[in-house]
């Protein structure tokens, strides 16, 4: 492994972190796509304290969102969404906080891959000054919706190399979970004109240097958990011209 990536071990959970078992983490998940279809259906709805659910938005502006094919992008109140659930699995399955802790609840909110709470600046999401839970959405029919799953990435692909030109790139990683965490890039192989240098990638390509394939692991925490992925790349080599310029294919 090329990099500079330390071992990370996971660390053991107390008994009030420890997950839900299988069966009622699916229950939840069917119950949580069920939910998300009816307040994306209704602009209005409230939880039981009368507080919106939705974040407000002006009625041109749902109007035009209302004729939208695409996917679309509900902003939620976050102590809204998470009373309206908790009341929604009680009066749809009857998960009280005897089956389902508030901890519990909160953990599964903030591990769910169909929210993003957090932007690919690693700052959390706000809307007019609130911090808010994001939901992509596409509509199929009446009260039926396909939802978009957020998945961690690298922000943004690698530059191009110059042949005879030094190169550098320090990627950044987007978790719609988590704020932008410490992580640590490396490589199972790499051509011999690059390496890993305090999580940058740095080299000086020879004139003969071709586009190469690489693959990144990304490796950091997310809480207790460790959390790894990989993603591939390449990198394409141009030429460097005598006058300076570059052709970019």
């Amino acid at each position: 492994m090329m990099g500079n990536a330390p071992i990370m071990e996971p660390s053991p959970a107390s008994p009030a972190e420890q997950t839900l078992d299988a069966e009622l983490m699916a229950n939840l998940d069917g119950l949580f796509m069920k939910y998300l279809e009816a307040i994306c259906s209704n602009n209005i709805t409230v939880d039981s304290e009368g507080e919106s659910i939705h974040q407000t938005q002006m009625a041109k502006k749902l109007e035009k969102l209302e004729q939208c094919a695409e996917y679309r992008t509900f902003r939620f109140r976050i102590q809204a969404f998470s009373n309206g659930f908790r009341e929604f699995i009680e009066r749809e399955a009857g998960l009280t906080e005897q089956a389902v802790s508030k901890q519990q609840l909160r953990n599964y909110l903030h591990q769910q891959h169909y929210i993003s709470r957090y932007n690919e600046d690693g700052k959390k999401a706000k809307s007019k000054g609130h911090h808010v839970w994001n939901v992509e959405a596409k509509k199929i029919s009446r009260n039926t919706w396909w939802f978009k799953e957020f998945v961690r990435r690298i922000a943004a692909p690698p530059p191009k190399a110059i042949a005879g030109v030094p190169y550098e790139w320090t990627p950044t990683i987007w978790d719609p979970q988590i704020k932008a965490p410490k992580v640590y890039f490396s490589s199972e192989w790499l051509p011999p004109w690059l390496r890993w240098e305090n999580n940058t990638l740095r080299g000086l390509p020879p004139v003969d240097a071709s586009d190469c394939s690489v693959g990144v692991v990304s490796s950091y925490y997310q809480g207790k958990e460790v959390c790894h992925f990989k993603s591939n790349f390449t990198i394409h080599v141009v030429p460097h011209t005598p006058s300076g310029n570059v052709f970019l294919p």
